[in-house]
């Protein structure tokens, strides 16, 4: 795995952690990198929290578009329209959580679904999340979409934390 990716993970598995420690009075701290799934762990008093971390984007153009981008790509993008895009993103996330949810990852594991800064408001994301169900049998003891979400008439935005299935 190469740097950013292993930087992008541990990010993202940190500010989740920092989020959760505050909300609950957790004490998680990050313990490892584990060699094979899942991506990150993270102990409070003896306690292993295993974390898997993934991404949904809008569509696969809205990836490239970010992703090269990041990466200085020569064939980087220099712009993105998708088509239907809170729709789109709810659908991915679903996608993302029945691929992940194929997998085994072990007892206590938790599986974070980022999304990048985009045009969906965390509240219509949630409502949209609510309207399709989990279909799947999922491992995950919890499962959350994370991200910056910005600012609307009807949001602050900033950094949220959108529970699919609470620990």
């Amino acid at each position: 795995m190469d740097t950013i990716q292993e930087e992008f993970e541990r990010s993202v598995g940190d500010r989740f952690i920092e989020w959760l420690n505050t909300e609950t009075g957790s004490q998680y701290s990050f313990t490892d990198r584990p060699d094979r799934a899942p991506d990150l762990l993270y102990s409070s008093n003896g306690v292993e929290l295993l974390v898997e971390i993934t991404a949904a984007y809008y569509d696969n153009a809205h990836a490239a578009f970010l992703w090269k981008g990041f990466r200085g790509a020569k064939d980087a993008p220099d712009r993105w329209t998708g088509v239907d895009p809170n729709k789109s993103l709810s659908a991915a996330i679903s996608d993302r959580i029945a691929e992940k949810s194929r997998k085994r990852y072990g007892d206590n594991a938790v599986l974070l679904i980022e999304v990048p800064p985009g045009v969906t408001s965390a509240e219509d994301l949630a409502a949209l999340l609510r309207e399709q169900l989990v279909k799947c049998k999922t491992p995950f003891v919890g499962i959350y979409v994370v991200g910056r979400f910005p600012i609307t008439t009807r949001s602050s935005g900033g950094y949220r934390v959108i529970p699919i299935k609470e620990l």
